[in-house]
């Protein structure tokens, strides 16, 4: 028969398993006496307690059925203890041998709790370590048993480079989608010995190019792990010569971005999107037409789309655009900006859209850098009494390396300058050349009071996943043949009731009943119990911020009764979180390990590269970091004018 195991999250594993405790009890009821072949009846017992001490009961058990299940098991839980105190140096090693796989990581924890390991030879443990193909994922979550044996676990871990090069990297670097039991590292464990595993590990010819890459962007950190420039730069070179070797003859999916302005082109534009090819088609004409400076800056929200119509970057990588098997099996640091194949494709698309139109406007005779100090020299002055911003773009006769090494001042000048607007409602230069903080992204403020909106808490977190995650059981019904990808599409379109879902599934559904996201109809079908309120979370959901200004009066009220609640959080900054995430990730390292740094790489040494095709795109992403804060400034002053009419 198939032995329990304590699965929390897992709803059809809960009942099955609580289904057999009587078979348990009774087991226990025959036999006075258990020997080492008893070792797996022991932890089954351990995982059905854990059940119990968890409050994890049946629909159908009453008060006095959860008393005597507990009764019983505890009582019993004493033999388990006995048990496991019996255990020594004579009998440690068969007893773990005789282990069933999904129980080993329960027989450490015991090991642990009764503290059985003073009971062990250090030489038998230092044997068994070393011959029995113990799981140091398993051991190490284990501290007391870590403390104790420190000094072994350390040689074994330094023999062991290969997979301890991993397990540090899964312990300090890597991103997990889920929270992880802490893994514990023996105090003898120095850092020396850290770095001296992983230069074997980069040495080693089976050595995996993800956790390369990883290593090549580690940021040392004394409490974690410390290592020197030339172990980063060995893990960089090998991670690089991997990637010729794997890929020269093995393109993977083909990725096809074009960009195209044509005087045929008839309308002003038109994407055409299939599977990984992106075609997109500009009229020369209707640029020509409407040249005006204004126009030619709108062209980037209404024609290259970069912002959405509530002003927020689409540029920026969204979790929810990603595919199943990029969220869970790609390989990222916790300090990764992690992103898909979608944002690859966009941003792809976004450069050849900037360096096409920015070539177009100059056969015009129209540079883009001098759009750019027209919109803060002029526009704002003109338009919203906002007068004294001022900027110097790169000139004509620069060079492409000049121009990626003087536009970042440029653009942190200015953005400064809005700063110092915001505080004072004026720009005074002497204060602003006083002033020599660090400019921080996230510090900078906005006009607007209650500008984004963020989900927070508990209640977010689930009613989110459960109405809108494709991993939500609740978007599945055997009855319904169709495929739809979540429970808010299924809902949308099917009429189901409470009966068409297995039991195990009416907890969830009671829950968003509960708490007003769903009703039961006069007919019993499952509806939304305000439509407008799910439109918001589903806004939320997959793009991961709202403007609240952008939203009727009815959708803000909605908003501030979710903030009441604790479900959202108001910011004001002049970007929303994603689109920090997504400049820190282009400009600098402050946030993240695979940053591409270009704001260090021109302001404080010049990149040793003679290729100025990579200069020209380097400079590209600057021109569209600067394009983004001239469409958010733009909306902070329309959106401040509009409010506060």
């Amino acid at each position: 028969m198939e032995k329990i195991k304590y699965y929390p999250a897992n709803d059809l594993a809960c009942g099955y398993n609580l289904s057999k405790i009587d078979k348990i009890i009774n087991k226990f009821n025959d036999c006075e006496n258990f020997d080492e072949d008893n070792i797996n009846d022991m932890l089954e017992l351990y995982n059905l307690k854990k059940y119990l001490d968890n409050e994890i009961y049946l629909s159908d058990w009453s008060d006095d059925d959860i008393k005597y299940y507990k009764n019983k098991i505890n009582k019993y839980f004493g033999v388990v203890a006995k048990f496991f105190k019996s255990i020594d140096t004579n009998n440690f090693i068969d007893l773990y041998n005789n282990v069933q796989r999904n129980y080993k990581e329960d027989f450490w924890t015991l090991v642990d709790k009764f503290e059985i390991y003073i009971n062990i030879d250090e030489d038998k443990f230092k044997e068994f370590i070393e011959n029995h193909n113990v799981d140091l994922y398993e051991l190490l979550r284990h501290k007391k048993i870590t403390e104790y044996f420190g000094q072994i676990i350390r040689e074994y871990m330094i023999k062991n480079y290969y997979s301890s090069a991993e397990l540090l990297l899964n312990k300090y670097e890597m991103k997990h989608l889920s929270e992880k039991k802490p893994l514990y590292l023996p105090k003898e464990l120095i850092n020396e010995d850290k770095e001296k595993i992983i230069s074997k590990y980069i040495d080693d010819e089976d050595s995996n190019i993800n956790y390369l890459r990883l290593i090549a962007n580690i940021q040392s950190n004394k409490d974690k792990i410390e290592l020197s420039p030339k172990i980063l730069l060995k893990a960089k070179k090998k991670a690089e010569h991997l990637e010729k070797k794997y890929f020269t003859d093995n393109t993977g999916f083909p990725i096809e971005t074009t960009v195209i302005f044509s005087d045929k082109q008839k309308e002003a534009f038109n994407i055409k999107i299939e599977e990984l090819s992106i075609t997109a088609k500009y009229s020369t004409n209707w640029i020509k037409e409407n040249s005006d400076y204004a126009t030619l800056l709108n062209n980037f929200i209404h024609l290259f789309e970069f912002v959405d119509y509530q002003m927020r970057c689409t540029l920026v990588n969204k979790l929810n655009e990603m595919g199943v098997m990029e969220r869970t099996l790609k390989t990222t640091s916790i300090n990764d900006y992690v992103y898909g194949l979608g944002f690859i494709q966009k941003n792809a698309l976004s450069l050849l859209q900037i360096k096409s139109y920015y070539n177009e406007l100059f056969s015009m005779g129209i540079r883009l850098e001098e759009i750019i100090e027209w919109f803060f020299e002029e526009y704002l002055a003109k338009e919203f009494n906002a007068s004294n911003f001022k900027i110097n773009m790169p000139s004509a006769e620069s060079t492409i390396l000049e121009k990626c090494t003087n536009i970042m001042p440029a653009i942190e000048s200015v953005l400064k300058q809005f700063i110092l607007f915001v505080e004072d409602r004026e720009i005074n230069f002497e204060l602003l050349e006083i002033r020599s903080e660090h400019l921080v992204y996230e510090n900078i403020p906005s006009l607007i009071e209650r500008k984004y909106v963020y989900g927070i808490g508990k209640e977010y977190n689930n009613v989110t996943f459960l109405i809108f995650s494709d991993q939500s059981s609740l978007a599945y019904v055997e009855k319904v043949k169709k495929s739809y990808r979540n429970f808010y599409e299924l809902i949308y379109n099917e009429n189901l009731k409470i009966k068409d879902y297995p039991d195990y599934s009416n907890p969830k559904i009671n829950w968003l009943i509960d708490n007003d996201y769903i009703l039961i109809d006069e007919h019993d079908y499952i509806k939304f119990n305000n439509k407008f309120l799910i439109m918001i979370l589903k806004d939320l959901y997959y793009n991961e911020v709202i403007s609240y200004w952008k939203y009727p009066k009815q959708g803000r009220e909605i908003m501030d009764e979710l903030e009441i609640r604790n479900v959202i959080e108001f910011e004001s900054s002049l970007f929303s979180r994603p689109e920090q995430a997504y400049i820190n990730y282009f400009l600098n390292k402050s946030q993240f390990n695979n940053g591409l740094d270009l704001r260090n790489k021109y302001s404080h040494t010049q990149p040793n590269i003679d290729d100025e095709d990579i200069h020209t795109q380097n400079y590209m992403m600057f021109l569209r970091f600067i394009i983004l804060t001239v469409i958010k400034i733009n909306d902070d002053f329309c959106t401040y004018d509009l409010i506060s009419e």
